[in-house]
């Protein structure tokens, strides 16, 4: 698994519609590092990706109970999408380092509350 990753600075911020339905994604400009633009990048479900880090990255999670999560990830010209992912298996991924270069947490983006489904309201006689 990586353990550390070249400093990044965010370029742009957009919405990619290519997937289908919209996924917020970013433009990534990483600082040059000497022999290590090639990496193994470990994904869920033994899914592994050989080469530098994302210019394009995307992602989205969608809790389905306490550890498991539909996940949606843009990774340059390439789409993912596993309908459940147990949280053990996201967090032992390339996926923390990644989160935690763009200075963001993987483990609080997963403890985040679930958003209420909206009840089914029975129909009025």
């Amino acid at each position: 698994m990586i353990q550390t990753l070249p400093a990044v600075e965010v370029v742009r911020r957009y919405v990619d519609e290519s997937l289908g339905s919209p996924l917020p994604a970013t433009c990534l400009r990483w600082a040059p590092t000497r022999g290590q633009s090639e990496r193994l990048w470990e994904l869920p479900e033994g899914v592994c990706v050989v080469g530098p880090a994302p210019e394009r990255f995307g992602f989205s999670f969608r809790r389905l109970d306490d550890s498991d999560f539909a996940v949606r990830i843009l990774w340059d010209r390439t789409s993912f999408h596993w309908p459940s992912v147990a949280r053990v298996e996201l967090l032992a991924s390339s996926l923390a380092p990644l989160f935690g270069a763009l200075g963001l947490d993987l483990w609080a983006l997963l403890d985040q509350p679930a958003h209420a489904a909206p009840r089914d309201r029975g129909r009025a006689a």
